[in-house]
């Protein structure tokens, strides 16, 4: 079964991140349907990460992805950087609801067993991709890019946004290169694009 303390400090490590852009900020992250992440908030929960999260525990062996385009950010006139933020803060925010849900369709006595197996699957996943988008913002960083973003799409595509007015051929190569080692998947999967 799960680990409840790795569960507990995942939750409460996106929680601390949100506060901490919230005070930064000054602003409360937003609330709306419609984020810039263009994510959904209804009775299922549709994640960054594409996952699918039924908000009954009977209908998790039913959950498909409506929406199989990759959800993109959407342009801001502000500052590239707020983007980033504010872009990042959604998915946090988002993922956070999805992670909460999991945990109580997890804690729910009256769950199935093929139930709670496919929520602890899309749960460990989705901390699996945090840690991962973790790693390659850093990378990133590293390679002088002032900021990024990792979306990681239904089809098992991940889209990187660095901040940069734009990148060469040869830039995007590399980095293409360094997410594909990093994550061990096909180059031809990854997306890169630059926001500025």
């Amino acid at each position: 079964m799960v680990k409840r303390q790795t569960v507990w400090l995942s939750t409460m490590m996106v929680l601390s991140l949100m506060l901490i852009g919230y005070y930064t900020l000054g602003t409360p992250p937003s609330t709306s349907k419609n984020t810039a992440l263009g994510g959904s908030v209804n009775n299922n929960l549709s994640g960054v990460t594409g996952h699918t999260v039924p908000a009954s525990s009977t209908e998790i062996g039913q959950a498909t992805n409506k929406n199989n385009a990759a959800t993109t950010p959407t342009s801001s006139k502000a500052n590239p950087s707020d983007w980033f933020v504010q872009a990042t803060l959604d998915q946090m925010q988002q993922q956070s609801k999805v992670i909460q849900t999991l945990q109580n369709m997890l804690s729910d006595p009256r769950i199935g067993q093929s139930a709670a197996n496919s929520a602890y699957q899309q749960l460990t996943t989705i901390q699996s991709e945090q840690e991962s988008a973790s790693k390659i913002h850093d990378l990133l960083v590293g390679e002088g890019y002032p900021d990024s973003l990792v979306l990681f799409n239904p089809q098992h595509q991940v889209h990187i946004y660095v901040e940069a007015k734009s990148i060469t051929p040869t830039m995007a190569v590399k980095v293409i290169n360094l997410v594909s080692e990093t994550l061990g998947m096909p180059s031809n999967q990854v997306i890169v694009t630059p926001h500025a």
